[in-house]
């Protein structure tokens, strides 16, 4: 199972969603160090195997406001699948956003 601790190697890397650039980064808060892929317009909240969930995704807008959620349950074992799943589900939810 792919784990935080996992992504320890990786932050710093960026990767393009819809066409923005995202940056993956380690941020502490109350519910604990978690992994958030931060652009220009959005954040995106994406801890592999937080709270049991393999990945889930959330996504906040600069002003802080949910612009959506979703998950993916399937077990996921390397970076780059963690990484294509984060991108399929953020541009499902950013897509849906706009509609």
């Amino acid at each position: 199972m792919f784990e935080m601790k996992d992504l320890e190697t990786h932050f710093g890397k960026t990767m393009q969603i819809n066409g923005m650039t995202f940056t993956l980064e380690k941020e502490e808060e109350l519910s604990g160090v978690l992994a958030v892929w931060i652009g220009e317009i959005y954040r995106i909240y994406a801890t592999p195997y937080y709270e049991g969930v393999s990945i889930p995704v959330h996504i906040v807008d600069f002003n802080n406001e949910e612009i959506g959620t979703d998950s993916y349950n399937v077990e996921i074992f390397d970076y780059e699948r963690y990484c294509k799943v984060v991108k399929t589900l953020s541009e499902n939810i950013i897509r849906r956003n706009r509609m």
